[in-house]
């Protein structure tokens, strides 16, 4: 009893403000149904029926999409009701045929017949690479280790021709991680534009990044070798090898050895520069940056090989 009154006590302070939000609705309801509105939707395919003598040798697809304009109320009972159906002109011959269908074989019904067949949309699917737009930012002391990994790495998309052919990726949620000390991992929405009408596989993926300790040190006696030098002689950097300080993760720099390291000379570069002295050149390695290295120059010694 005590709870009924409660409710009625409810009711009487707020029917206006609730009378007010259900008349707000219902004239937005008015507005957008009597707007005019383009769509992309879905329609059957019939395929006529086939001769006697005949039959197909592949399925036909079920579907195609179209755009189409027409008042909200008209498209709103399109989508509940599909009063359409696309029926290709086939052509019954032996042998492969391509079927070309167009608007004018859509072929609409009951409230259909008051939307607009503007196009019929070339469908595409392709598979293109995930890209990031998350920021992880380390605390002080520590860094982050090799690329963010997604899983899966890839997505396909669907929709017009027109549009798939122009997109390379898809690209993540903008996300910012801050003051980050150990590895992070979790799911993220990927985003398209609602304009480009196409549809994804999937609409997140999981993402995983690896964070450490940040480290340092000084690696010697890394050997040199010169690339590139002319067939008829050998060619030697002096002095011989180089040292440089080594920076990322903990794990990866504590185990870093000179033996991973490749150092060189590029002899055409170096030549093509003048001088007697010649910079060396160390190649990337993941999750390592290098500097600092010394010396900065070097000489090379060319010597004709034996015949």
């Amino acid at each position: 009893m005590a709870l009924d009154q409660k409710h009625s006590l409810w009711l009487k302070k707020y029917k206006i403000h609730i009378a007010s939000f259900l008349f707000a609705v219902l004239v937005w309801f008015l507005v957008i149904t009597d707007g005019t509105f383009d769509h992309i939707v879905s329609v059957p395919i019939r395929v006529p029926d086939s001769p006697p003598n005949m039959i197909l040798a592949e399925s036909f697809p079920q579907q195609a999409k179209m755009r189409v304009r027409g008042q909200g109320m008209t498209l709103l009972a399109y989508l509940l009701f599909r009063e359409a159906q696309l029926e290709p002109k086939v052509e019954w011959k032996i042998g492969p045929q391509t079927v070309h269908m167009t608007k004018e074989d859509v072929v609409l019904s009951g409230a259909a017949k008051s939307i607009s067949v503007l196009q019929l949309i070339d469908p595409l699917e392709k598979t293109v690479a995930v890209k990031s737009r998350i920021t992880i930012k380390p605390l002080p002391g520590y860094t982050v280790v090799d690329e963010l990994a997604f899983d899966p790495d890839s997505v396909t998309v669907a929709g017009p021709a027109s549009v798939i052919r122009t997109i390379d990726a898809v690209y993540t949620q903008e996300k910012v991680l801050e003051k980050i000390k150990r590895p992070v991992a979790g799911e993220i929405k990927l985003t398209v534009s609602p304009e480009q009408r196409i549809e994804l596989s999937r609409t997140a993926t999981a993402f995983s990044q690896d964070v450490q300790k940040l480290m340092e040190k000084r690696i010697s006696r890394i050997p040199i070798r010169v690339i590139n030098a002319p067939e008829e002689v050998s060619a030697f950097a002096i002095p011989a090898t180089l040292s440089l300080i080594a920076e990322g993760g903990v794990h990866r720099i504590a185990a870093l050895t000179e033996k991973e390291i490749n150092a060189y000379i590029d002899f055409p570069r170096a030549a093509d520069r003048g001088g007697a002295d010649y910079l060396a050149y160390v190649d990337p390695l993941p999750g390592v940056r290098f500097r600092s290295i010394e010396p900065k120059r070097f000489k090379v010694i060319l010597e004709r090989k034996n015949k």
